[in-house]
């Protein structure tokens, strides 16, 4: 009998197990772990670890342009359980360390593009609640306790101090970094030591943030088979290397990898989108007259040529100039300017869907870089009409009654 019940009990954890990914079923269950650790105002002191809070930004408006939904440790394990459904698009912003940075640019920066993300502290560098130093370089636990309360950081743990800070945190001569075990290191030994940091730094995330830890990030991605024990008895259900590569929750979600995201790899050119575009035409109203411009239907979406909108605006007070930065291979815009056409403009489409990619620069508005869903197809940009209207400041709406693009202008 009580090996048919043990069966039995097997028998319901599988269905509970497989029951919990119904939701990815067919859906896909990839996930790009993207991985930042400072971020500064100056592009001269960009390296690999750092890129600049303007970077940061088009990233993120990347993301929020192409529809991406972030995820942090404590959904990772919901979509686990069953009682999250795993979004089409999802993403997770990682950051390592607890530079200030993270407090001064990328707070805000996921507050106006809507985006979250998880940052793994090393709690030793911390510094006390109230720290007035203008000189810090790492953040304070006031500075984290406001992030976390936000529900824009998730926070998790990069270790209390055992990220080499013998070797002033950098790589180790010999090659034992971080949470690895010591030549001749017996397990008794490496538990007291390594789980004591661990226990340690959990208590503190806990104090000042008044939650649990779901999340360990690996210093210098240097994992060990014994660490994840430690992980499993403390309650911490996701951890992260630094290997590249995409993640998928239907495996382990210990020891995940990622991608760093540096100055030369923006988030635009890792998750590049393809797309079938379908030629269309555009009913768009302007100030009342209708016209109609051709377009590529992407993802049930209409993308009009922006020279194309140029010239369809050019004798009212939203006019704008259009140019084309050839060395820095982007769109450039002035707002108020007037546009002088190419004789190109409104040219037919050819016939046919076709398989179309995602620009990765960024359009210039005015002198500000922004980073818009656009899709560049045979040398001209494709926008949506809306994304335009943000940059050069028209008003587009959508008339459900008339089928129609709206254009106050």
């Amino acid at each position: 009998m009580k090996g048919i019940f043990r069966k039995l009990v097997l028998a319901a954890m599988l269905v509970f197990v497989l029951g919990s990914f119904a939701t990815c079923g067919a859906a896909n269950t990839k996930i790009p772990i993207l991985m930042y650790h400072d971020l500064t105002a100056d592009p001269a002191k960009t390296n690999s670890m750092t890129v600049t809070d303007e970077r940061f930004r088009l990233d993120m408006e990347y993301l929020q342009q192409f529809g991406y939904t972030p995820l942090q440790p404590a959904d990772l394990l919901a979509i686990r359980s069953g009682v999250m459904e795993i979004p089409e698009k999802p993403v997770m912003v990682t950051f390592d360390d607890g530079y200030r940075s993270n407090y001064d640019y990328a707070y805000p920066i996921l507050q106006n593009t809507g985006m979250k993300a998880t940052l793994a502290v090393v709690a030793f560098n911390m510094r006390p609640e109230n720290d007035t130093d203008e000189t810090r370089h790492s953040l304070t636990w006031g500075e984290i306790r406001e992030m976390s309360d936000s529900g824009v950081f998730e926070i998790g743990s990069h270790t209390y101090n055992l990220h080499n800070p013998q070797y002033n945190g950098m790589s180790a001569p010999d090659g034992v970094n971080g949470v690895m075990r010591r030549a001749g290191e017996s397990q008794s030994a490496y538990n007291a030591r390594v789980g004591s940091d661990l226990t340690t730094s959990l208590e503190l995330i806990r104090q000042y943030t008044g939650k649990n830890v779901n999340y360990f990030s690996y210093p210098f991605g240097a994992g060990d088979s014994w660490m994840q024990q430690l992980l499993q008895d403390a309650g911490i259900g996701v951890s992260t290397l630094t290997n590249s590569g995409q993640a998928d929750l239907a495996g382990s979600l210990y020891g995940l990898p990622r991608y760093r995201i540096t100055m030369n790899k923006p988030v635009s050119e890792l998750l590049r989108q393809s797309a079938s575009a379908a030629p269309a035409m555009a009913a768009v109203s302007v100030n009342g007259q209708v016209s109609k411009l051709p377009a590529y239907n992407i993802g049930g979406n209409n993308y009009v040529r922006v020279r194309d909108v140029a010239v369809l605006l050019q004798n009212t007070a939203s006019h704008f100039d259009v140019r084309w930065n050839s060395a820095q291979g982007r769109v450039e815009l002035a707002s108020f300017s007037a546009y002088t056409p190419l004789g190109t403009e409104n040219k037919p489409l050819p016939a046919g869907s076709r398989n179309v990619r995602s620009i990765t620069e960024p359009t210039v508005a005015d002198g500000v870089t922004n980073m818009v869903a656009a899709y560049n197809i045979d040398g001209s940009t494709y926008y949506k009409l809306r994304s335009l209207g943000d940059l050069c400041g028209f008003l587009v709406d959508w008339d459900s009654v008339s089928q129609m693009i709206t254009v106050n202008a």
